[in-house]
């Protein structure tokens, strides 16, 4: 299990990037490599947009730890479709 300290919004912000990238990355599908999948992560607009969502999700009182799991899953989610990736499961 991965513990992560979040101590403010770019915390967060970094911490949901990187594991949505290791997540998507241990499929081993082609394209979509840790560096691959990383770099589309941490472009500027999938930071804002994860920071947008964060900052969204504990400003309506959820916890800074359920709102890293909800906006990892979305974005996860959100990856896996605009690369046409099926929804495995």
């Amino acid at each position: 299990m991965t513990t992560i300290t979040i101590s403010n919004t770019e915390d967060a912000v970094a911490a949901i990037a990187a594991l949505a990238t290791k997540s998507i990355a241990s499929h081993g599908l082609p394209g979509h490599s840790l560096e691959e999948a990383g770099e589309r992560m941490t472009s500027d607009d999938v930071l804002d947009r994860i920071r947008t969502a964060y900052n969204r999700h504990t400003g309506n009182g959820m916890t800074p730890k359920d709102a890293v799991i909800a906006v990892g899953q979305t974005v996860t989610a959100a990856y896996y479709n605009s690369a046409g990736i099926p929804a495995q499961g």
